[in-house]
């Protein structure tokens, strides 16, 4: 009944909205076409867009985005050796639109796209139709941000020419490995860090300490002042610490967990006061709590004429005070996980909503992130037989699970980053221990690339999976790993693990075809022995890092990442630099040091700024 009712007043919506509004509407010029599997054979089509949009997600079809029908005539088998070029041209290199393709109609997965830009002119994706499959395909064509007129011409073609071989082509980028001062940051499992955009300071917290840290750029490398800023609600009890800037409105949300909810205060200027907040939504759970906020899921004024009952739904969950974006509080409990929306920037939640239940994920969930669409994610490192993505897309009222495919359940919550047009990149630590990381171009719906980006170095365990994106085709994934097989997760009775564990970065701006990963701490080991993810569980002297770590991203595309330290004397950073000694959780200080990882050189996540090389 709800669905003809809404079926309804779409029609009628779309009918009154045609007929009142009457918008100037373009199209693919023809509409559709036909490839056969012979080499050369090939389509062509045209178009002209005039509004900008942002994504897939706020597309209009005929308004700021065109759809192309294209069918591959014949059997799969047909196209073996083959692969399918799609290239699109326009005249003014500022301008962008971009390209996703799916398999069948727009409904069914992205099997490819190409969203560079601006300043290329044209956008190219190749694809083998013996792995996809021959049949229909629709091309979404994205003006993504088009002058009035700047028409764009289209074209599809058959060859035996392969995709060029994903490589990472760029120098590798260099991090400073900072430690907090003597009587900071001592007691420090669990690390969180952002960037604030408009003042340029990072924030940090782990277990009870609140940290600033200020860079003086004008040396080189620059040099950090470290300042502790607690505020009194969070610094004297937890059960588990979170903090999230926003790193667009500068407000930083500390809290602790305390029960069913958490003890939260936020800040508007890097921790010099805070407001007390209520902490989380009414039935929230009791262990693992995260952050998160970004842009309210909103709809265009032409959304609303066509499909006004999910816009009005959207209107209801908008913002209700001055504070422009969403804050979501999230935490698990025995057999299921919530999440609780603010309206009005943290000050209260609503009621908490269930995203999943036990029999769907289980485990520890990792930390939300909000896409600039206002898309809600929330990755589980166990979701039946694989990982998966929890998915919002009404700002928190309901959620779908969508299965990492090619992904096996690991031992470390996973984490994402969100590309600025919504592509989202999946780290990992997969059921072999190895460090994986996947991309999607339809909010989990279909995964590309999953890769492990540890085999330059031989990882064989893996800990604290965290990503952070930029530009749509960029994005970092850090993680603590070693080249030690064997139980690297848990001691026990009968065996003593024997790894030295290193903080590494993998950074990818081709959007995920391939990643260029480096040792950020070459010198100093992070850990010797094991680091336990079985929670209270663990063996005493395992457990002294927690949970997880953290990494972020500045306004200049330079990357930060926060980890805990467990070895930080010198007899202990000795030890795990030579291969002879003994590395167990004996040889190990046992230490939960605040430390931050500054990007020094290389390229940033923001290709804005590649013109600015990076110095340290």
């Amino acid at each position: 009944m709800v669905d003809s009712l809404r079926l309804s007043r779409f029609s009628l919506s779309a009918a009154l909205f045609s007929l009142l509004v009457a918008p100037v509407v373009y199209g693919s010029t023809p509409s559709s076409g036909t490839l056969t599997a012979t080499s050369g054979s090939s389509a062509s089509w045209s178009g002209d867009e005039v509004a900008a949009t942002f994504g897939e997600s706020t597309c209009v079809d005929g308004t700021n985005c065109d759809v192309y029908s294209l069918k591959l005539g014949g059997t799969t088998s047909n196209y073996a050796g083959k692969y399918v070029t799609i290239k699109l041209a326009w005249s003014v290199s500022a301008d962008e639109y971009d390209l996703y393709l799916h398999k069948g109609g727009l409904s069914g997965p992205v099997v490819a796209s190409a969203t560079f830009g601006p300043f290329v002119g044209s956008q190219t994706l190749m694809f083998s139709p013996a792995s996809t499959g021959a049949g229909a395909y629709t091309l979404h064509i994205v003006a993504s941000n088009v002058s009035p007129g700047d028409s764009y011409k289209g074209r599809a073609s058959v060859g035996t020419t392969p995709p060029p071989t994903p490589q990472a082509n760029f120098t590798a980028p260099t991090y400073q490995n900072l430690h907090a001062p003597k009587g900071m940051g001592d007691n420090s499992g669990e690390p969180s860090i952002g960037v604030n955009w408009k003042s340029g300071n990072v924030m940090t917290d782990a277990t009870l300490d609140t940290l600033r840290v200020h860079f003086n750029t004008a040396t080189s490398p620059a040099t950090p002042t470290w300042t502790l800023v607690d505020s009194p609600i969070t610094s004297t009890t937890s059960l588990d610490p979170i903090l999230f800037t926003d790193s667009v409105t500068g407000r930083t949300f500390v809290s602790q967990l305390s029960g069913t909810t958490s003890l939260m205060a936020f800040t508007d200027n890097d921790g010099a006061s805070y407001t007390p907040s209520q902490g989380g939504g009414f039935a929230s759970g009791v262990d693992h709590q995260t952050v998160g906020g970004g842009p309210f899921k909103e709809c265009s004024a032409l959304q609303a004429q066509l499909n006004p009952v999910p816009c009005a739904e959207l209107k209801a969950r908008a913002p209700i005070t001055s504070y422009p974006h969403a804050v979501y509080y999230a935490s698990q409990d025995v057999a299921d996980a919530a999440m609780a929306l603010s309206q009005d920037g943290g000050l209260t939640f609503d009621v908490s909503k269930p995203m999943y239940t036990i029999t769907q994920c289980g485990g520890l969930h990792g930390h939300i992130k909000v896409g600039p669409d206002g898309t809600v994610f929330l990755p589980n490192k166990s979701c039946g037989t694989h990982q998966g993505l929890v998915v919002s897309k009404d700002n928190g009222l309901t959620f779908t699970v969508y299965p990492v495919t090619g992904s096996t359940p690991g031992s470390s919550d996973p984490s994402v980053g969100i590309g600025a047009k919504g592509r989202v990149f999946f780290g990992y630590v997969d059921g072999s221990g190895h460090p994986k990381i996947a991309e999607s171009d339809d909010n989990g719906q279909s995964w590309h690339y999953n890769q492990d980006v540890g085999t330059k170095f031989n990882i064989q365990n893996t800990a604290f999976p965290e990503v952070v994106a930029g530009d749509n085709n960029r994005a970092a994934f850090f993680f603590l790993g070693t080249p030690s097989s064997g139980p690297g997760t848990a001691d026990d009775s009968s065996t003593v693990f024997s790894g030295v564990w290193r903080a590494y970065i993998a950074t990818t701006i081709d959007g995920g075809k391939s990643w260029l990963t480096v040792d950020a701490t070459p010198k100093d080991p992070v850990q010797l022995g094991v680091i336990c993810t079985f929670g209270t569980t663990c063996p005493n002297g395992t457990r002294n890092l927690l949970d997880f770590n953290d990494i972020s991203v500045d306004k200049f595309g330079r990357v930060y990442a926060a980890y805990t330290d467990g070895c930080i004397t010198a007899d202990c950073i000795e030890d795990g630099n030579e291969a002879t000694e003994n590395h167990t959780k004996s040889n190990n200080d046992g230490a939960a040091k605040a430390t931050i990882l500054r990007q020094g050189t290389g390229i940033g996540l923001f290709s804005k700024y590649d013109g600015n090389p990076m110095k340290p």
